[in-house]
């Protein structure tokens, strides 16, 4: 368990990072890296379509891992933000995980990443989303830095309801300041794009969209950037049998026992 001390360490380590200006999310997010000595972290926020939003990654590896995430539709921090518990995921390499997340888990793997853990933002009935810790190593979390994680998510959400509460006083940038979720709205405008273009509705578009990011093996970011500036323009007929990983994760229910430890 975290005792008043380490919880005070953690705020004095966030404010010492911000370093006299505003704490943003970033401050918090990299204090959650270091804490745990992490390979990387990020945050996703609740959307309405159950795949989040990215708001904040300690590095270009752990970004492409929350993108990826939406990319092939299924994932550990997609299963903690529809499911609301968290999901610890050692050893993405091994048998059970790959059956898990067919298509995550061997991806993540190739991009160096063999554990990670999701911990869902939520107060009440409220989710705000995830937060993800990213491991090379495939171990687990030890029973400490477990405790340490729960915190941090804590920490995290606290965080968050501020600048709600700051957004709803007014300051309207206030949950935008974060760079990559200015930059994901670009995936916004390619998927609205698609609608006009396609004549289909936004989900489809957004599910053209993916599919063809995963087909071709690139980003989705840099797919919605080529439909936006107009470089990319998708077929009408294209059809995606990928569908069902839209759907609530399947395999949820397989995801070794570990995964399942409830937050709330």
């Amino acid at each position: 368990m975290v005792i008043e001390q380490d919880l005070a360490r953690i705020y004095e380590a966030i404010r010492a990072l911000a370093g006299g200006s505003p704490v943003a999310l970033r401050h918090v997010v990299q204090v959650c890296r270091e804490v745990l000595a992490a390979d990387g972290a990020g945050v996703r926020l609740t959307d309405p379509r159950g795949l989040g939003e990215p708001a904040y990654a300690t590095d270009p590896r752990a970004e492409r891992m929350l993108e990826l995430q939406i990319t092939v539709g299924e994932g550990p921090g997609l299963t903690a933000l529809r499911r609301r518990f968290a999901v610890l995921s050692a050893g993405l390499d091994e048998p059970r995980r790959i059956r898990q997340w067919p298509l995550f888990a061997p991806a993540a793997v190739d991009e160096g990443i063999r554990a990670m853990f999701a911990f869902p933002l939520s107060t009440g009935a409220a989710s705000m989303g995830v937060l993800e810790i990213y491991r090379a190593s495939g171990r687990t979390l030890s029973d400490p830095e477990l405790d340490l994680a729960l915190t941090m998510g804590q920490v995290t959400t606290g965080h968050l309801l501020d600048k709600v509460a700051r957004t709803a006083a007014g300051e309207a940038d206030a949950m935008l300041d974060e760079e990559l979720y200015h930059r994901w709205r670009t995936v916004h405008h390619a998927t609205g794009t698609l609608v006009a273009q396609l004549g289909c509705p936004v989900t489809e578009a957004l599910l053209r969209l993916r599919a063809h990011a995963y087909v071709t093996g690139r980003r989705l970011s840099e797919v919605a950037d080529d439909v936006t500036a107009g470089v990319l323009r998708l077929p009408s007929d294209q059809h995606d049998d990928r569908e069902k990983n839209d759907s609530e994760d399947r395999r949820d229910e397989d995801d070794g026992g570990e995964g399942r430890r409830r937050t709330e």
